[in-house]
Parts: C-alpha cells; structure tokens; sequence
C-alpha cells in the first residue's frame, strides 16, 4: 500500500465513530502483504461442494447456469467492488448492481433502514457491521429467514459469528465472513527496555489480569521516568472488556450494567489517575502517531484486523518486522465484523443466496480473502490448516495464533441499541476520567440520563 493512500485512510477513521471502524479499516487496498491483491485479480475460488464446505447444489446447477441480476449494498468503497469481482469470475451470468453509502454519520444505516421501513429501493443483498448488526437482525421484515439455506455451512463458521446473524427467535438472518477475536498488540524494543523481555508468553502473563496490568503499568512508568503508559487511551481496555461481557447493553427491554463495565469504569480511573494511559482519543491524530512512536504508549487492544489497518497503516516501521508482538488477552473478547444477508421480499432469492454462500460459506474464497486482504476467516477447518505463513508484523501465524480464543467468545453481548448506549457511555466515562463527574455513582446517574433520553423504549433504573 501506498503511503498516501495510508494517510487518507487514516484521515477518513478520524471522522467516523468508533462503531463504523470496520467500515473504514476495510477500506484500504491491502495489509502488511503490501503487493497483494484481492481475490478477484488472484487465485479463482473452487466451486466444487467438497472443497468448499458449501454443499451440494440441488439442481445441480453450475455456477454459469444461473442467470439474472441482484443488487447489493456495501458501506466500504474498497471491500464491497472486491467482492463483487470476484463473485462475477465465478457467476459470470449475474449482473450484480453494486451501491456504496459509506456509514460516516450512519449515513448507510440512515438509508438502508428507510428504505426497509418503506419497502421501496431495498437491496436483494446487504451487509450489517458489528455496531449495527443486531438492529437490522431483529428488524421486522429487514432480513430473510435463512434457516434452511444456511443449514449446512453454520456447523464450520465460528459459534459466536452465528449467534450475533441469529435473531431473538432462533432464526439465522446473516452470515459472516470473517471473525474479529481481540488480543494484546505491543511494541517490543519498549518491552524489552523497561519490562527486562519481549517474549510473548512474559508480556500475556504481566497483563493476564487487572492487577497484573496495573503492576506493569507502574514499573512501565517509573522506568521510563514517566514516557511511557501502558494504553494510550482507556478505549484500548474498554474494546476488551465490553467485548468480554457475560450481557449485552440491554436484557428483556432493561438497561443492563454488566459486572465487567463496572469493572473497567474502576480500572480506568485508575488508569488515568495515574497516568498509566496517556489520556489519548480513540482515531484521533494524536492516538495514531502514537502508535508510530517509540515511547509514546506500549499496548494496544488488537483484532485480526488491527494488525494491518491499525499497527501496520500507523507505523511505518512496522512492515519491516521485529517492532511489534502480540500477546494473549487477559480474557476472551471480540471487536469488529460484517454480516451479510438476504432482503425479506427480494424476488431473487436464489441468486442472493449464490452471492451470499459465495463469500461466506466457499471454503477456498474465504481463505484468499483472508490472505489477499489479512482477514480473519469464519472457517473453522482454514484456521485448523494455519495460514501458510507468518505475519511479518507480529511475527506468528494468525489464524493459529487467534484460533484457540474463538469458540469462548458470547456473541450474544451485542444487542440492537449498542451504537447509541456506547456513545452515551464513552461520553459520561470520558467527563469523568476529565473530572466532571466527582463520583462513580454521578458518572452512572449521567449515563443511565442520556440511554433515557435517547431510547424511550428501554427501562432504565
């Protein structure tokens, strides 16, 4: 990837909320490979059922056989014609009419969710990022039963992917492609320097729990004399533990306050009472060169994705290799992904289920994807097999690096309202660590104030 299409990437996350990242990470043309391309100019996908994991056609058809057009809806400019091209060297014979909104601002929920309400101008296929995914799951008439079309691939897709596409009712509405378990980024030289090791292993224990962190966070500052914190930003913690939840924002209508939000409304405070972080924002200018400079803050929270649209895009040291390691997490979490689905009264349902398994259940496209694009696959026999080399960024192999955290990760933490109780969340939490708030139990009082405000429909107590 060219530098300046790093800078411009960089400058579009600046605008958009943290809900729409994946949004904008994806929308780079490539990742630590650096000369890679997508799918569509590389290796063709089999479409041959054994190989592919999805299934036999009943008809029998192959894919030049199917004829006609659907449209598609994407929130990413890069992704969205990618998948496009390389759905079309298979399925030479459906025209696919592909429209772009990008979500700065909910611009593409705004749009896609009138147009459902309305039943007018609505895709036969669209896509649903982590942030917004459960509304449109749950959403009357948004997204077709796909039960029986998807009964054969979910058994080899990661558990919590299916349980975030799966509505209230037990229905599958959406499948993904990849999957986004967190672990612990860091900058090596730093470790070494002032914690005596850079050893993955010594790094995952110093920070395997609250206190652990705290610890390294102290020996971290007094050894640097104070250049050093452990996060840039208390946002890197909260990725992690809102991720880690045993409940989602809300439960049978109810604002629910789980124990590890509770926990990181302490954990932060201490945090920046201490000058553990260094009191950064979250896609801000100031959080990015952060991450390029040498002594500036140590750890990141870090999905698959982040390797590449993260650590590799912000530092430009970071492709030669030996900079960064990563660590497993204190506790199993998740940040990130897109799910796709089939419109409830699309007339072409056949072909959109083409479009659909063909991203997210072939076998052989879902591992090029991952390798063209440094993606994370929601294929439980490519993650077996290992990608067939090592990130140069971190130095391990990815997918078996993430693999063992995925099948304990509870995708049911997502609900419906998460985008607008976050906000509300991230701004309370933020006036308090600023001082606003003199206690806690204010800071809580505040937020719970705002969910009211903002969500008339949920109990809040």
């Amino acid at each position: 990837m060219k530098k300046s299409k790093k800078v411009l990437a960089l400058l579009v996350c600046i605008f958009m909320t943290a809900g729409s990242l994946t949004a904008c990470l994806s929308d780079k043309n490539s990742g630590e490979n650096g000369g890679n391309e997508s799918l569509g100019n590389n290796q063709q996908a089999s479409v041959d059922g054994s190989d592919t994991n999805e299934g036999t056609n009943e008809e029998g058809k192959n894919p030049e056989d199917y004829k006609g057009e659907i449209s598609f809806w994407h929130f990413n400019s890069s992704e969205g014609p990618k998948i496009v091209e390389a759905f079309n060297k298979i399925y030479p014979n459906i025209k696919v009419k592909l429209t772009v909104v990008p979500d700065r601002d909910s611009q593409y929920q705004n749009k896609l969710t009138t147009a459902i309400r309305s039943g007018t101008g609505v895709p036969d296929v669209f896509v649903a990022e982590s942030a917004f995914a459960k509304r449109l799951v749950d959403m009357q008439g948004a997204f077709a039963d796909l039960n029986q079309m998807a009964k054969d691939v979910v058994s080899k897709m990661i558990p919590f992917t299916v349980q975030v596409g799966t509505d209230k009712n037990g229905v599958i509405r959406a499948l993904s492609h990849q999957a986004a378990p967190g672990a612990i980024a860091y900058k090596k030289p730093v470790a070494k320097k002032y914690l005596g090791t850079d050893d993955p292993k010594d790094i995952a224990e110093m920070l395997s729990s609250e206190e652990k962190m705290l610890e390294t966070a102290q020996i971290l500052k007094e050894k640097s004399g104070g250049k050093v914190a452990l996060f840039p930003t208390w946002e890197e913690p909260k990725k992690m533990y809102l991720g880690a939840r045993s409940q989602g924002w809300v439960v049978d209508n109810k604002l629910v306050i789980d124990d590890k939000v509770m926990q990181l409304i302490d954990f932060a405070k201490k945090l920046r009472d201490n000058k553990y972080e260094a009191g950064l924002t979250q896609w801000t200018p100031g959080w990015a060169s952060s991450i390029a400079e040498d002594e500036k803050a140590m750890v990141l929270a870090c999905p698959p994705w982040g390797v590449p649209w993260i650590i590799n895009s912000n530092d430009p040291k970071a492709a030669d290799g030996g900079r960064w390691g990563i660590a497993t997490p204190p506790f199993n979490y998740f940040w990130g992904g897109t799910w796709m689905g089939i419109y409830d009264k699309s007339e072409q349902k056949e072909l959109a289920w083409e479009f659909v398994k063909f991203f997210t259940a072939n076998k052989d496209t879902m591992k090029q994807w991952a390798l063209d694009n440094q993606d994370f696959p929601n294929n439980l026999d490519i993650l077996a097999e290992g990608a067939p080399s090592d990130s140069k960024v971190v130095g391990t192999n990815l997918f078996k690096f993430y693999e063992p955290f995925v099948k304990d990760i509870n995708g049911e933490v997502l609900t419906q309202y998460d985008d607008i109780i976050e906000r509300a969340f991230d701004n309370t939490m933020t006036s308090y660590l600023a001082g606003k708030y003199r206690t806690k139990d204010d800071m809580l009082k505040a937020f719970k104030n705002e969910v009211k405000s903002n969500l008339k429909d949920i109990q809040v107590e």
